[in-house]
């Protein structure tokens, strides 16, 4: 009887420590369940408050206007379209001037601002320089659609 209460008690003890390690297993599976699932859950979080944001700014960029503080026109035209106004500061006066080649003027101007001088093609000015009388001049810039300033 002795030796059966031994085999028993033994019989109970492996059963035991062997339950205990699958009991040890399947909690350590479930908490690593447990992690994984709240760190997804994070990410997506993270993920959608990142969305939100950049919505929120690509919104506010296509709700507002950009303006000159001077541009009068600008704030008109952002009022009928119903968006609102950012204010910008003007351009920086650039330290070159585009001058053309034969435009003479153009060139002692840009000498007497000491700016630099970038000789440029008709084409690449955003305004032509034309004489009242200068009927082709004008017609030129006309069919580039070119701002025109008048030199006489």
């Amino acid at each position: 009887m002795k030796h059966f209460a031994f085999w028993f008690a033994l019989l109970c003890g492996l059963s035991f420590s062997t339950s205990f390690a699958l009991a040890d297993g399947l909690f350590d599976k479930m908490l690593d369940r447990a992690i994984d699932s709240a760190e997804r859950k994070t990410q997506n979080r993270i993920n959608q408050r990142i969305d939100q944001t950049i919505d929120k700014g690509i919104n506010k960029t296509e709700e507002t206007v950009q303006c000159v503080a001077t541009d009068q026109e600008c704030f008109k035209r952002a009022k009928e379209d119903g968006k609102q106004v950012s204010i910008i500061s003007a351009q920086k006066a650039s330290d070159s001037v585009k001058c053309m080649m034969t435009d003479t003027a153009c060139l002692k101007n840009a000498k007497a601002q000491g700016k630099k001088v970038d000789i440029v093609d008709e084409a690449e000015l955003d305004t032509v320089r034309c004489s009242l009388s200068d009927t082709d001049c004008l017609k030129r810039a006309r069919s580039m659609g070119k701002k025109v300033e008048l030199v006489d």
